[in-house]
């Protein structure tokens, strides 16, 4: 079964900071992996499954559409790019991974990868801040994005795209995601 991407890499080509001559099959790799890791982590597994479904029978209803275009492209697009990143910069070959090389360019080090990886992170998080307050102000619209189904395989929508190196034990118990929600709609 062929695996339906929400953007083409032309489309990462046209609007990030991907050079025209990448081959393009790195970027799909990319983009399918922004999808299922980061995209559907967001929305949760219910709606990223419907949305998967219109997409791949051409018949995406107006409220995905406007999802799509406005909020998850805008996102992914980011995310294709905190993917693709360390893959455009090493090669796996069959005896060891080595740093790609050009005679008319240098590559970046460790660092400067991480810190063009965390300036990317940024724009991707802040587009996927975007769609969840646009899913949570629209959640009745939206109802596979409350309700994602039941299973051992189902992704509720994680409630924030930032990370944090730090852990603060506040009040020394966990939140699952329904008390998190509820105290997210409230505020």
């Amino acid at each position: 079964m062929a695996t339906v991407l929400l953007v083409t890499a032309t489309y990462i080509k046209d609007y990030t900071f991907v050079d025209p001559n990448v081959d393009e099959k790195y970027i799909r790799i990319a983009i399918e992996e922004a999808q299922k890791i980061h995209i559907r982590n967001f929305i949760g597994s219910g709606l990223y499954d419907e949305i998967i479904s219109q997409v791949s029978t051409n018949s995406v209803s107006a409220l995905n559409t406007t999802l799509l275009d406005n909020y998850i492209i805008p996102a992914l697009k980011w995310w294709t790019m905190v993917e693709a990143a360390p893959f455009l910069v090493y090669k796996v070959t069959n005896k060891d991974i080595v740093r790609k090389n050009s005679d008319n360019s240098s590559g970046l080090d460790n660092s400067q990868l991480d810190q063009f990886t965390n300036l990317v992170s940024e724009k991707a998080q802040y587009h996927t801040q975007r769609l969840i307050d646009y899913l949570f102000e629209n959640s009745d619209l939206y109802p596979l994005y409350d309700n994602p189904g039941d299973g051992f395989d189902v992704i509720y929508p994680s409630v924030s795209p930032y990370d944090c190196g730090i852990f603060l034990n506040v009040q020394n118990r966990f939140i699952n995601y329904e008390e998190l929600f509820e105290k997210r709609k409230r505020v």
